[in-house]
């Protein structure tokens, strides 16, 4: 492979993914004020602050590398902070929404994209309102600031950016970062952690396929997580829920460009048909786990096509297992699950999530405030206040 000579990346906002975005529209968003945003290859992180990308590589088809919204620029009534993770079908961002900070989901040009972030959006309304969410899922917020969410109501919102109709929806802030920004900063981190974070992971999983929702997309750039600093415990959060499909209509929803071949299991590659399998979602978290064990992606698909990371994946084609003699049984688990034939992996998140629980425990659960916040001490000081008001006027009159 050549060289690749890099252009200066601007790191603080741009996330590389491995592969460009094909067969779709390239995604293009501006602020209304016009001003020139960068477009970032996916494959190669080359960047361009003017929409004038190249790319020496035959296989990189950078004109269709998205570009991406920055500091201080806006998207309808929604100032960007920053992007967080740069997808094959979204780009979510950090921002700011009425003086409220939040997370922003916008997906990408085409109709599958689109679609796929409705059914995301619609998934997460119905859950609120019937009160069954999920402390791994991201909360969805109202895109009209004056309008609760509503049954009767699209959960997200639509605005139109130099000819693109994009389609977006908010979240409650959630910290943390890409859990594969943090394992390249930090590629082994505390074992324990290894545990918990897959352990949160599978509960997310496995109450998706309670609700008969499938995700077959599973990546390290689909979650992301903060280590909160008093119980040392790490708080993970699944934006991205995949393909979001139920069951019954997984082979007229299913559509490849959503995410990397390197998430897409053996048995999808070529297959004739999609054949719905909640192992599937368990070959999703043993690739997490895989990688959160051996510090880097489990397939090597830096800088390669998509041609090639078929081929690296359909012969299994794993960077070596290097943790089996100090944690054997952790990487049993990892290796079952990533096992090319799915007979052969764990029958459901639940039943991983049960094997992780005999090595690390449940995931503690977050420590409650042992202060009340700002606005709950404002308002017991206020009823003491009136209290001690009364008692005066009391006192005064008798």
């Amino acid at each position: 492979m050549r060289q690749h000579v890099r252009q200066d990346i601007d790191r603080t906002f741009m996330v590389p993914l491995q592969a460009p975005i094909t067969n779709h529209q390239s995604p293009i968003t501006s602020s209304p004020k016009g001003t020139a945003v960068k477009q970032v290859c996916l494959l190669c992180d080359r960047t361009s602050p003017d929409n004038n990308l190249f790319c020496q590589e035959s296989y990189c088809p950078a004109e269709q590398s998205p570009s991406i919204l920055e500091f201080g620029e806006w998207l309808s009534d929604i100032e960007i902070v920053r992007p967080l993770v740069v997808q094959r079908s979204a780009v979510l961002y950090e921002a700011n929404y009425h003086n409220r900070r939040v997370l922003l989901k916008v997906a990408h040009p085409g109709p599958e994209h689109k679609e796929r972030l409705k059914r995301e959006a619609e998934f997460l309304r119905d859950c609120l309102l019937s009160n069954q969410q999920n402390r791994y899922l991201p909360l969805l917020l109202s895109p009209e600031i004056d309008r609760p969410l509503s049954a009767q109501r699209d959960p997200y919102g639509k605005t139109i950016l130099r000819r693109h109709l994009l389609y977006y929806v908010l979240f409650e802030h959630a910290e943390g970062e890409p859990l594969r920004d943090i394992l390249k900063k930090n590629p082994q981190l505390w074992l324990r952690h290894v545990g918990w974070i897959a352990l949160s992971l599978a509960g997310a999983v496995a109450f998706l396929h309670s609700k008969g929702r499938l995700h077959f997309g599973l990546s390290t750039e689909s979650l992301l997580v903060h280590v909160d600093e008093k119980s040392n415990v790490p708080q993970v959060t699944l934006f991205d829920l995949g393909i979001c499909a139920e069951i019954r209509n997984l082979a007229q929803e299913w559509y490849h460009d959503f995410t990397s071949p390197a998430n897409v299991a053996p048995e999808f590659l070529g297959a004739a048909s999609i054949q719905p399998d909640y192992r599937t979602d368990v070959y999703g978290l043993g690739l997490i786990l895989y990688e959160l064990l051996v510090g880097e992606p489990t397939y090597p698909v830096r800088l390669r096509s998509d041609e090639d990371i078929y081929q690296i994946v359909q012969r299994a084609g794993r960077v070596p297992m290097i943790r089996s003699e100090d944690v054997r049984r952790l990487a049993d688990i990892a290796l079952q699950a990533v096992d090319p034939q799915p007979d052969s992996r764990q029958d459901s998140a639940q039943i991983l999530a049960k094997e992780l629980q005999t090595i690390f425990g449940a995931v503690p659960e977050p420590k409650s405030r042992r202060w009340p916040s700002l606005a709950n001490l404002l308002l017991i000081f206020g009823g003491l206040l009136l209290g001690a008001l009364l008692i005066v006027v009391i006192i005064l009159l008798f």
